[in-house]
C-alpha cells in the first residue's frame, strides 16, 4: 500500500509546476509532507476546521502560490501548493488526477500519535494498513476462487498520419489514458521525452467536454501544437479522435469513425469448449470486445479471459474502423 501511495504524492513531486505538498489529517495535522512551507500550515488548518462539515475541494491563494484542498476520504486531504502563475483549472485538474490514483488505495485512519509531516509515516500507515488486514483474515477466510489474468490485447500499429483532428474536434480518454499519465509507465516517459510537461497538461484538459481550440486557448497555445500532440496520443490509444478519411477511416454513414481492435477467430471451433462456443462464434471480426460480451450477455472481464484461452489457436485481433 505505502509503494502504491508513495507512487501517487510522486506526480506530484516530479511535477516542476507543484511546490510542495502535504497528506494531512481531517484535524488539519500534517501527516506526509514534501517541501510544503511550514509557515501555510496554520492558515490551511483553519480553513479545513472552518468548513470541516461540508468539505469540498477549495482554493487558497498565498503569497507563495495557489493551494489546492482536496479531500481523499473521511480521514485524510490532499494539500498542494502550485506556482503562482499557474491556471486554477490546471491546478485543479492536476489535483483530481492524483484523487483519482489514491481512490484505488485503502488508507486507514491515522494513528492518534505520530511525528507530524514525516516521510516515514507512509511505512507507518502500511503497518496499520498489514494489522487490520491480518485481523480481517483471521475473522473472515478469503473463499474468493482464483481468476487467472487476461493477457492483453495486441496493439494495432497506428501513426499520428491515421488521425484527423481539427481546432473543433472534441478528445476523448482512450484505453491507455490512464496508463500515459503513470509517472512509471513507459508511455509517460515516451511522451516526456518527446513533448517535456506540455504532453501531460495537455492531456490533463482532455475531460470529453473541451474541443482542440477550447485546450490550445486555455494553456494559450497555437492549435498546432495541441494537434500534434493529441494525433501522437491517439495513435498510442491514449486518446480517441476520429480517423483521417485518407486513411479510410469513414463509416457507413460518411462520418469519421475510430480505429479499434477485434477479435477474429480463424482456427478449428472442434477444439473449442463447448461453453465457450458462444462467445468464440461472434469473435468474427466484426465486432469489439464489449459488443461480444453484451450480445453473450457475460461481463467484459469473462469474454477477456475466453479470447485469451484461444490466442494461441486461431483467434487474433485485427484493426477496424468503426
Amino acid at each position: 500500500m505505502s509503494n502504491d501511495l508513495e507512487r501517487a504524492l510522486s506526480k506530484l513531486r516530479f511535477d516542476d509546476q507543484v511546490l510542495g505538498y502535504s497528506l494531512m489529517t481531517k484535524a488539519g495535522r500534517p501527516f506526509v509532507s514534501f517541501a510544503f512551507p511550514e509557515n501555510l500550515f496554520p492558515r490551511v488548518k483553519n480553513s479545513i476546521k472552518l468548513y470541516k462539515a461540508d468539505l469540498r475541494l477549495m482554493t487558497i491563494d498565498t503569497e507563495k502560490g495557489l493551494v489546492v484542498l482536496a479531500p481523499v476520504d473521511d480521514n485524510w486531504i490532499l494539500t498542494v501548493l502550485y506556482v503562482p502563475e499557474l491556471q486554477l483549472g490546471l491546478a485543479i485538474a492536476k489535483t483530481k488526477n492524483v484523487l483519482r490514483l489514491l481512490e484505488g488505495i485503502e488508507l486507514p485512519p491515522p494513528p492518534d500519535e505520530f511525528e507530524e509531516a514525516s516521510e516515514d509515516n507512509l511505512q507507518v500507515l502500511e503497518s496499520i494498513a498489514i494489522k487490520a488486514a491480518s485481523t480481517d483474515a483471521e475473522t473472515t477466510p478469503d473463499t474468493t476462487p482464483a481468476v487467472p489474468e487476461p493477457e492483453e490485447e495486441e496493439e494495432v500499429e497506428l501513426t499520428p498520419e491515421n488521425f484527423e483532428v481539427q481546432p473543433s474536434t472534441i478528445p476523448k480518454r482512450g484505453e491507455k489514458y490512464s496508463t500515459c499519465l503513470s509517472l512509471d509507465s513507459d508511455l509517460y516517459k515516451e511522451m516526456k521525452k518527446l513533448y517535456r510537461n506540455f504532453g501531460f497538461d495537455v492531456l490533463m484538459l482532455v475531460d470529453e467536454k473541451r474541443s482542440v481550440s477550447a485546450i490550445a486557448d486555455s494553456m494559450f497555445q497555437p492549435n498546432e501544437r495541441v494537434v500534434e500532440l493529441l494525433k501522437w496520443a491517439a495513435s498510442k490509444q491514449i486518446v480517441d479522435v476520429p480517423v483521417s478519411e485518407s486513411e479510410g477511416g469513414t463509416s457507413a454513414s460518411g462520418k469519421l469513425g475510430r480505429f479499434v481492435q477485434v477479435p477474429k477467430f480463424e482456427g478449428d471451433m472442434s477444439k473449442v469448449d463447448e461453453s465457450d462456443h458462444p462467445v468464440i462464434k461472434l469473435c468474427d471480426g466484426t465486432r469489439t470486445t464489449e459488443q461480444v460480451a453484451k450480445e453473450a450477455s457475460l461481463p467484459k472481464s469473462k469474454v477477456i479471459q475466453i479470447i485469451a484461452r484461444y490466442r494461441r489457436h486461431g483467434l487474433k485481433m485485427i484493426g477496424k474502423t468503426i
